[in-house]
């Protein structure tokens, strides 16, 4: 099972709710490959830079005789890092801007919890459409104006 944050927009919700974002928490391979392209990508531009930074750091102590070792271990330690902890501060970073925490959903997969989350919305009361016998009840407009008897091609007054 994989936990799911439910965040909504700033402006609310859209009517059919498009615009709620289903995020999944946890360890994102694409975050532990390219992790400082997947933080810019995210709009997380300072954490983007020093991960870039490091990432270089890293390089040049991988070239640095008998420091290869370091040089190595920093750049897994950094790789790793943003792959487990990417997804929460990509999510904290949307609170700060204004998106709602509405719920944490634990579920298979995407579909899954979307299906939970809006099952637990309310839904909109319908009011049911009345039979033909109450229509029948009802008065009828009079015959006036254009639904009255009328000269030309088109006499739908007197049908």
């Amino acid at each position: 099972m994989r936990s799911y944050l439910v965040l909504i927009p700033p402006n609310g919700p859209d009517k059919d709710h498009r615009s709620t974002l289903f995020l999944p928490d946890g360890f994102s391979w694409t975050a532990l490959l390219l992790c400082w392209i997947w933080l810019i990508w995210h709009r997380l531009w300072i954490a983007g830079i020093i991960v870039l930074v490091l990432q270089v750091g890293s390089a040049l102590l991988i070239g640095t005789p008998g420091l290869w070792l370091g040089g190595l271990l920093l750049g897994l330690a950094t790789h790793v890092l943003v792959a487990l902890e990417g997804r929460n501060h990509y999510a904290s970073s949307l609170v700060r801007r204004g998106w709602m925490l509405d719920s944490i959903i634990s579920a298979t997969d995407r579909r899954t919890a979307e299906e939970i989350y809006f099952s637990a919305l309310p839904q909109k009361e319908t009011q049911p459409l009345p039979s033909s016998a109450d229509w029948a009840k009802t008065k009828q407009p009079p015959a006036s104006g254009w639904q009255g008897p009328a000269l030309g091609l088109f006499d739908h007054g007197g049908r």
